[in-house]
């Protein structure tokens, strides 16, 4: 790849939402610690995909296990089951916030209006995966921060489509 194609990938990756690249283009520009939060989604969805029929274990196992998680990077899955004619994103699992456990997102939006639920149900219908780009509360720092999110479609036995994500806090 040559060097110009290589920085406009890396302006891409650093400030303009959802983008998709190969893993070949992505491990030449995205961080080790975007690289793990890669590696954590694609685990994760191995994982449900063996066990997507007892979702209580999957949350537990998705909590717990280090495999999907990274603690000293901030790094936790989130799912969603998503249909957007329905209009739901439901939380079916998340690593750090149980509580949200059954929570329909559609709707909420972040702090600068983004429907981002919206967004990441385009992204992964049109693409299957991808990383987007928006500003979140950080629980761990509690406070408005930039955050490059992976996420993933995965679709169930029975039907159902989910999407799995991970994302990393940039320093704002």
């Amino acid at each position: 790849m040559n060097y110009l194609a290589k920085w406009l990938l890396v302006f891409l990756a650093i400030g303009f939402g959802p983008f998709s690249t190969s893993m070949a283009q992505e491990s030449e520009i995205l961080s080790p610690v975007a690289q793990k939060a890669r590696a954590i989604v694609e685990a994760a969805c191995d994982y449900i995909g063996a066990h997507s029929n007892d979702m209580p274990a999957v949350q537990h196992v998705l909590r717990n296990n280090p495999r999907f998680f990274d603690r000293k990077n901030a790094l936790y899955v989130f799912v969603h089951r998503y249909d957007a004619a329905r209009k739901e994103a439901i939380v079916c699992a998340h690593g750090i916030r149980p509580e949200l456990i059954g929570k329909n997102m559609w709707n909420l939006r972040t702090p600068n209006g983004r429907l981002l639920f919206h967004e990441i149900a385009r992204l992964v219908e049109k693409d299957g995966e991808g990383w987007i780009e928006y500003d979140w509360l950080n629980p761990f720092a509690d406070r408005l921060q930039t955050k490059l999110s992976y996420v993933k479609r995965v679709l169930l036995g029975d039907g159902r489509k989910i999407w799995v994500g991970c994302g990393l806090w940039k320093e704002n």
